[in-house]
């Protein structure tokens, strides 16, 4: 087995996302090249400034502590209670003081964390960033944003689900769906258990003389189903589009690796101190959790075998594969090569395909990916994640028609509705939320037939255990084959 890698190159010592160079697609320009750099130093931007920024922002409330008790509209001149006395009653001195000592170590601790992160990707630490402002004369500091810090309060919360012991029983739900389809329908040499299902192509009941399976694994943020999936001996691959969960999951497979023999590094963090609402306690905002919960080393293969193996990238999903789609499968200007493009055996989703600004497009890329007789293999909600936004209303209709067909060309909206929409990412503007049903006709439609299909999986992601509101999901799984 290979150590973990991952499609990312470096430049000046910092991690970089790099844009996939496929067989006949000319490399990224400079201009893309400097905006790779912008979005990865705004990302370092947002880890660096992590706990200050959190507590700045818990000063804010407690300012607004102060102003509620120097309120004078609230007295009651008949000697009843005040805005003063309910809240000196309620939070004394000493208890802010103490408050405030345990919501500051639980920003130090995912500071610690996120530094940790930082260094293991050759940028500079809070700390080394604090040091370089006492330094330099006139540093403008460049801050991040509220929307920037949420990403990481995202990233910490999808830590604690993928890689701690709390987050198991949530995992599991889904994680262990995915894993039991390979199992069946795609077993690995030596699985008796394990039969191939009513599969016909010949080449690919024959992948073991070719190596282990190879499963792609679209959207996999902090990388644990992928890992799971390489563990039991396929070569998997994940990806995903989002660099801070990239940079996270990169220090947790590859940073992580203790001195000893099977042993690693651990850390404290504390997944929920940004949830303010639906809270029961402070005590509740600020508990730890230990991360990460197994040892997620790659270790070598001595056993002469073909040997599977583990990568991750980093990019849009439809950017990432693109190259096996009809036309753009020449290597090096030579179509007579297409088919050397090695094909995946199966493509797992966990919570992925609702985030397709255009489902067709994800669902046809899928089925290029895979060889004939390939699974397709998913779990999740239907969120939409580009619904919501540039819906057209009563007013954007040419004419004022409200009875016209819209056509391909959409010529049916006025100028109104390209005017409030203009500043929307474009990708909003094409989603479509499909019902189950409408979803289920567009794989089969793609070249798929379904051989199992299942309603109802209760689950929730990136729960907080303790919180006064919980999400459940019902979600679909499905399991899909390409049809030879």
């Amino acid at each position: 087995m290979s150590d973990v890698t991952r499609d990312i190159s470096t430049t000046e010592s910092h991690l970089q996302p790099c844009r996939p160079h496929h067989h006949g697609e000319l490399p990224c320009n400079k201009d893309e090249e400097d905006e790779e750099r912008r979005h990865f130093h705004q990302v370092c931007n947002s880890y660096q400034q992590y706990a200050t920024f959190h507590q700045v922002t818990e000063q804010g409330v407690n300012h607004r502590r102060g102003r509620l008790l120097s309120s004078m509209n609230a007295v009651v001149e008949d000697g009843g209670p005040t805005v003063e006395s309910i809240l000196q009653k309620s939070l004394s001195q000493h208890q802010m003081k103490k408050n405030n000592e345990l919501f500051c170590q639980a920003t130090i601790r995912n500071q610690y964390f996120l530094d940790n992160v930082l260094k293991h990707c050759g940028a500079m630490t809070s700390q080394e960033v604090l040091r370089y402002r006492n330094e330099v004369e006139a540093f403008e500091v460049e801050w991040t944003t509220e929307d920037q810090i949420s990403k990481i309060d995202s990233v910490l919360k999808s830590i604690y689900r993928d890689w701690s012991i709390e987050g198991r029983e949530e995992r599991s739900v889904v994680y262990d769906k995915l894993l039991g389809a390979l199992d069946k329908y795609l077993p690995i040499r030596g699985n008796d258990d394990a039969v191939m299902n009513n599969s016909t192509d010949d080449d690919f009941n024959n992948y073991n003389d070719r190596g282990p399976p190879r499963v792609a694994v679209p959207g996999s943020g902090l990388g644990r189903l992928a890992y799971e999936i390489y563990a039991k001996g396929y070569s998997s691959q994940g990806s995903d589009f989002s660099l801070p969960m990239l940079l996270a999951s990169d220090f947790i497979l590859n940073g992580c690796s203790g001195t000893d023999p099977g042993s690693h590094r651990k850390f404290a963090i504390s997944p929920w101190i940004h949830e303010t609402k639906n809270v029961k306690s402070l005590q509740d905002r600020c508990r730890t959790v230990v991360v990460p919960d197994v040892v997620a080393a790659v270790e070598p293969s001595d056993d002469g075998e073909l040997a599977s193996d583990f990568t991750m990238l980093a990019g849009e999903f439809l950017s990432l594969y693109s190259h096996f789609l009809p036309g753009n499968r020449c290597v090096d200007g030579d179509e007579s090569q297409a088919d050397s493009v090695e094909k995946f055996n199966a493509v797992v989703c966990s919570f992925f395909i609702d985030t397709a600004p255009s489902l067709p497009h994800y669902l046809i890329t899928i089925y290029h990916m895979l060889e004939n007789g390939g699974l397709f293999v998913s779990i999740g909600p239907l969120m939409w994640h580009w619904s919501g936004h540039g819906a057209v209303l009563p007013d954007d209709l040419a004419n004022g028609s409200m009875n016209k067909t819209s056509n391909v060309q959409g010529d049916f909206i006025n100028a109104k509705h390209k005017q409030r929409t203009e500043h929307l990412d474009q990708r909003y503007l094409q989603s479509v939320d499909f019902t189950w049903e409408e979803t289920r006709a567009l794989i089969v439609n793609c070249g798929f037939e379904i051989l199992e299909e299942e309603f109802d999986i209760r689950t929730r992601y990136t729960s907080d255990a303790m919180s006064m509101k919980k999400v459940d999901y019902d979600c679909v799984f499905f399991v899909a084959r390409k049809i030879a």
